[in-house]
C-alpha cells in the first residue's frame, strides 16, 4: 500500500516493506497501520492503544501455552517468571530494533524529530499492537506464528531466572515487616508524546524511595530498585 507524499516527507517507510520484515500478509492492511499509529498523531483517530492492549494479552496466552508444553514438569512459578522473561519490555524492545519499528511508526512530528519513537517504552508498545493486529486479521495461530517469528524462541533454561525489582522489594518487606509494599503516583510531567511518570513506593504509609519512567510500570520498578538500594545500605 503506497504512502501519501507527506507521510514519504515525514520519513514514514511503506506498510509492505514491514509486512516482508516480518514475513506476514495482512487482509486487512489497515489493522497494521493502526498498529503503527502513536497517540501524538493527532490526524489518525484509529491508534494503536487498544491493539496494544489486546496483544498483550495474546501475547500472555501464547507464551503460557507454549512453555506449559515446553516445560511438562515446571512449576507454576516458573511457568510465570519464564513467560515474564520473554514478554518484558526489554525482550519486546529487542524485537522491534531488529525490525527498525522506529522507522515505520507514524506519529507527531516533534516527537519524530526528538527520537522518542526509538524509545524502549514506545517500540515494544508497537511490538503488542502487530500482535494484536495479526490477531484480530487471521486468528490465534496465525499471531502465534508471527509472535514466535519475530520474538524468537522461548527460553529453553528452566532455571528461575532473576526477579523483577518489585517481586525482590515485596518478598523483603513480606518477611521482615508482614506488609506489602503500596505504589503511589507521584505526578506526570511533559508533554503527551514523552511524558515523565514519578511514582513512590511507601510501606506502612513510610516513604522509601521515588522512581522515574516513561510509564507508571517503569516508574515503579524504578522506585522498587532504589527502595532495595536504601534498604541494603
Amino acid at each position: 500500500m503506497p504512502l501519501s507524499s507527506r507521510a514519504r516527507r515525514l520519513g514514514w517507510c511503506s506498510v509492505t516493506d514491514l509486512e516482508k520484515r516480518l514475513e506476514f500478509k495482512f487482509k486487512n492492511p489497515k489493522l497494521l497501520e493502526q498498529a503503527l499509529t502513536h497517540r501524538s498523531f493527532q490526524e489518525d483517530r484509529a491508534q494503536n492503544e487498544r491493539l496494544e492492549f489486546l496483544g498483550d494479552a495474546v501475547l500472555g496466552l501464547i507464551a503460557a501455552k507454549n512453555l506449559y508444553a515446553q516445560f511438562p514438569r515446571a512449576t507454576e512459578g516458573v511457568l510465570t517468571q519464564l513467560r515474564a522473561l520473554y514478554v518484558c519490555q526489554a525482550n519486546l524492545s529487542k524485537a522491534a530494533e531488529r525490525l527498525e519499528l522506529g522507522r515505520f511508526l507514524r506519529a507527531a512530528k516533534a516527537m519524530r524529530l526528538s527520537g522518542s519513537v526509538q524509545q524502549s517504552s514506545v517500540i515494544s508498545d508497537v511490538v503488542e499492537a502487530i500482535i494484536g493486529a495479526a490477531y484480530l486479521d487471521q486468528g490465534f495461530d496465525a499471531a502465534q506464528k508471527l509472535a514466535l517469528h519475530i520474538l524468537g524462541p522461548l527460553p529453553e533454561k528452566t532455571e528461575t531466572p532473576l526477579k523483577s525489582p518489585k517481586t525482590e522489594l515485596q518478598e523483603l518487606i513480606q518477611a521482615k515487616y508482614a506488609l506489602a509494599p503500596v505504589y503511589e503516583l507521584v505526578d506526570v510531567t511533559g508533554p503527551a508524546h514523552t511524558p515523565k511518570f514519578r511514582v513512590r513506593v511507601l510501606v506502612n504509609n513510610q516513604e522509601l524511595a521515588i522512581g522515574e519512567g516513561a510509564n507508571k510500570k517503569e516508574a515503579s520498578e524504578a522506585a522498587a530498585k532504589e527502595a532495595l538500594k536504601q534498604l541494603a545500605g
